[in-house]
């Protein structure tokens, strides 16, 4: 059984024009133990999906649709009491913005305890301890530096914090956010590994969201890509990076600069911002697609399978693969 399974979950903000679908009919499962790399450009929907899983959406979002199926449970008809108790303990998140994150005034480790203590006021104070010294271990900041604030911290040590309190109770469920923005390439590395070996060591379902191809790659198996608040293509890494067959996924490849290609990098002509208002279920690529065709502009993008594990979300059935 799936540790995480979404079903046709659709998200929207209330706007003065009407309302936005951020995230529009996505359906997916998760393993537990396993990680899933969601990848794409700013505004895609990916953040939205991450708060939804958090119960943290602002006053003017919607659960417009669809199920959130978690641990027996249906996370889109929990209310905030019942989220207070699932919401870092069960499904915890690695944010972006680490200071934000942190409370300027509180030293580090009381805000490891206060994590703890929040979800087992029975702990005692000497496995609170244990815990506390576990964690900072794990996540290799010296104890020494345990009772500093925040501002005495490095960029990678308030990363490393913000782990360590999204580990605090051993959720089933990591959510981490663009958790490297901001850091240079060496700590970026340092963290990326620690958080692989971490997950696996504990046995964690991971959501991994991110703008970065590279990134991604390195740390999941099984990618989604995301255009417009929809998932337009999903399979594995290897399938996705080596054989893309959505035109986006394919200019999102094209775009990222390597050793291997620095000399051939294409620029995706996008003239226009995707539709977030669209209902009739068109292609939101469809302006910006060089592909494009009447059979788009009449028809709706349908799932087709490449492969057991590889599907792709278009129109047009000459891309390759069988549609459902």
């Amino acid at each position: 059984m799936a540790l995480l399974s979404i079903k046709n979950l659709t998200i929207g903000y209330q706007t003065k024009t009407g309302i936005i679908k951020a995230v529009d009919d996505i359906s997916f499962e998760l393993e537990r133990g396993r990680p899933l790399g969601f990848v794409g450009e700013s505004g895609c929907g990916k953040t939205t999906l991450g708060m939804t899983l958090m119960g943290l959406l602002p006053d003017n979002a919607l659960i417009l649709g669809g199920s959130i199926g978690f641990q027996n449970k249906d996370l889109t008809q929990l209310n905030e009491d019942q989220w207070r108790r699932v919401r870092g303990k069960e499904i915890a998140m690695i944010f972006q913005a680490a200071m934000n994150a942190l409370n300027p005034v509180m030293r580090v480790d009381e805000q490891v305890i206060e994590a703890i203590v929040t979800h087992h006021p029975e702990i005692s104070s000497n496995d609170l301890e244990n815990r506390i010294n576990e964690l900072f271990d794990l996540v290799e900041i010296p104890r020494a530096r345990m009772k500093d604030f925040p501002h005495e911290y490095s960029g990678g040590m308030k990363q490393r914090v913000i782990i360590a309190m999204a580990l605090a109770c051993k959720p089933k469920l990591i959510i981490a956010d663009e958790p490297t923005t901001a850091l240079d390439v060496i700590v970026q590395d340092q963290i990326l590994k620690e958080i692989k070996i971490i997950q696996q060591a504990m046995d964690t379902g991971l959501i991994f969201i991110s703008h970065d191809i590279a990134v991604v790659a390195s740390v999941c198996e099984d990618i989604c890509v995301m255009y417009g608040g929809q998932i337009v293509e999903t399979g594995t890494k290897q399938e996705v990076f080596a054989s893309p067959c959505h035109p986006y996924t394919k200019a999102l490849l094209g775009s990222y600069l390597s050793l291997d290609n620095q000399y051939s990098v294409i620029i995706p002509d996008m003239r226009e911002a995707p539709d977030l208002t669209l209902e009739n279920g068109s292609c939101r690529f469809a302006v910006n697609c060089t592909r494009c065709s009447s059979i788009c502009k009449i028809g709706i993008p349908h799932w087709m399978n490449i492969s057991k594990t590889h599907r792709v979300l278009c129109c047009d059935e000459t891309i390759t693969g069988k549609s459902q």
